[in-house]
């Protein structure tokens, strides 16, 4: 019974024992940042992505919707009366987007910039459903958290004017944690899929996919005449995402097994050129577990040197 009460004590230690708020300021400043840096890239061809006659037409976009998904030419027959035309909406609604991610960036009325942007991403999901993916998905389960955390607790206005508590409690505590239970559990279903396929062992994957013409970024056909070197780098794949709900956890390991999936999605990112992908997962697990690597990194400089016998 000694053991049983220690293990569930230990349990609600885990996630209510206050910690550092700094991983969900951070979280919030690297997820708003990306959101204004995404929007940047699609400020160019704004009008032929969500335009009404853009390269996918609100018709198709909209038929490819279930009822109960809010589309941009919901929104826009509200506003119709105002004389506002379809043209001057889409700009409008960037507009407020963009805004909204600002908002969150700086945290000032973080809830509320962070519910108004999760709103828009939402929208511009179910308006352009034949371009989302993963980096889509993960975007809109990071808003989706900052809406419900105290994300305001750390580097936001909110904070340094004293309109919220800064303080630790547990509510910070397990808002952390089930971030970072969140990406352990993804990883580990991601590398486990990969591991039940013989392709992935042969690394035949990995190597139809650097070729790929929609994908390929580089002439990388002199890999066949090292067959070995792409089986390595899939065992790699597998090995970093499958036990990164491991080495997460392991004070020693943290910081290299952090490095190795920073690597993992540079080269998702450089190889089959989806930076945005690469970028997103990044900053999700520099989020989850960035502060614990540099508190062991400056754990590790504060450790004395060993003495020899002439000291």
């Amino acid at each position: 019974m000694n053991l049983l009460h220690h293990g569930i004590a230990r349990f609600q230690q885990f996630f209510t024992q206050p910690i550092s708020v700094a991983p969900l300021g951070i979280f919030r400043l690297l997820i708003a940042g990306f959101v204004l840096l995404q929007a940047a890239l699609w400020y160019p061809d704004w009008e032929a992505f969500v335009g009404s006659e853009g390269w996918v037409q609100w018709e198709i976009s909209k038929a490819f919707n279930h009822s109960w998904h809010v589309h941009l030419q919901d929104i826009y027959v509200l506003l119709r009366p105002w004389g506002i035309n379809d043209g001057q909406f889409i700009y409008l609604f960037f507009g407020v987007y963009v805004v909204s991610a600002t908002g969150l960036l700086l945290g000032i009325f973080t809830r509320f910039w962070a519910i108004c942007t999760w709103a828009c991403h939402y929208v511009l999901m179910s308006s352009l459903p034949t371009y989302v993916y993963g980096v889509d998905i993960f975007l809109h389960i990071s808003l989706f958290y900052l809406m419900v955390m105290p994300a305001a607790k750390a580097f936001s206005l909110d904070a340094y004017w004293g309109w919220v508590n800064p303080a630790p409690d547990w509510a910070s505590t397990l808002a952390i944690r089930v971030l970072q239970i969140h990406l352990c559990l993804a990883y580990f279903s991601a590398g486990y899929e990969k591991m039940l396929y013989a392709n992935w062992w042969e690394g035949d994957v990995l190597w139809r996919a650097v070729i790929q013409p929609d994908f390929r970024q580089f002439g990388v056909y002199w890999l066949s005449e090292v067959p070995w070197l792409v089986m390595l780098l899939s065992w790699f794949t597998m090995f970093i995402e499958t036990f990164y709900f491991i080495g997460m956890w392991v004070p020693r390991l943290r910081v290299f097994w952090l490095l190795a999936m920073i690597g993992l999605h540079v080269g998702i990112g450089l190889f089959l050129g989806l930076y945005l992908f690469g970028l997103i997962m990044i900053l999700m697990s520099v989020s989850a577990f960035g502060y614990d690597a540099w508190q062991d990194v400056k754990a590790w400089g504060k450790q004395e040197k060993p003495r020899t016998i002439l000291a």
